[in-house]
């Protein structure tokens, strides 16, 4: 017997379907992984049927995988190539997010697809719209909503969040510069107190990437802004110290507190 080493990927989707049945499709985030995303790790293998499909059984010979029956989605909602069969990228998005064990984490499902342009805001929105009852459903709308409004990416919902909670102006988010480099997105902007935000993620810390923000806050002060960084340690860590002090930053610059 030949040993063709463990299954991943592509051949592991395709060996789960052939367990489950004709009628076995890839859905949430595996569907969004078979469409294209990147970064998504560590999640098992997501299948799903219609409801009183005859079905196999995968979990015998194959570990980590999910198998939902559902009468929400059905043959109208798959991809229309000829690859692995899948759940349509807005399909799969949605059912990433209502599959999720946390808000935080469906709000992930629907932010990654978005930031990396395999779907729009306004998709999401017609997905949700189909769900009628679910513990995530209320919740959902205004994060679909802050997405729509320009946070592409978790820190800068937190951002968004932290502010609101503070009651500070909410930035105006993704603004779009043009550097002597080319564009850039600014991840937050006070434009009528000349105030920008950067939030210094994971990525921040390679050194090449570090260098560029260095340039970038150069050029916004340029600009004339008053260009601030924070960095996820702190966002996660210690928002109350930063937040307070930001707030004197734009009370400096013309912000009125709201009365108390």
């Amino acid at each position: 017997m030949i040993d063709h080493g463990p299954l991943d990927g592509p051949n592991l989707w395709r060996s789960v379907l052939l367990h489950v049945g004709a009628e076995a499709r890839l859905g949430g985030g595996t569907a969004l992984r078979a469409g294209g995303l990147v970064g998504l790790e560590n999640d098992p293998v997501h299948i799903w049927v219609e409801k009183s499909t005859r079905k196999g059984n995968p979990f015998a010979e194959l570990p980590d995988v999910v198998l939902h029956e559902t009468r929400r989605w059905g043959k109208t909602d798959l991809a229309d190539d000829d690859g692995v069969p899948r759940a349509a990228i807005p399909v799969a998005a949605m059912q990433g997010a209502l599959w999720a064990r946390t808000l935080r984490e469906a709000t992930l499902f629907l932010i990654m697809p978005v930031q990396q342009r395999l779907v729009e805001p306004e998709q999401l929105l017609e997905q949700l719209d189909r769900v009628r009852r679910h513990r995530f459903r209320r919740a959902l709308r205004p994060i679909i909503a802050d997405i729509r409004g320009g946070s592409h990416s978790m820190n800068e919902l937190d951002v968004l969040d932290l502010c609101r909670g503070r009651g500070l102006p909410e930035p105006r988010r993704q603004s779009l510069r043009v550097g002597v480099d080319g564009k850039r997105y600014i991840d937050a902007e006070w434009p009528e107190y000349g105030v920008t935000l950067e939030v210094q993620g994971a990525g921040h810390g390679e050194l090449l990437r570090a260098l560029d923000d260095d340039v970038r806050l150069v050029e916004l002060s340029t600009e004339g802004s008053c260009a601030v960084s924070i960095s996820v340690l702190t966002l996660r860590a210690n928002p109350d110290a930063f937040f307070r002090a930001f707030a004197e930053l734009l009370a400096s610059r013309g912000w009125l507190r709201p009365a108390s």
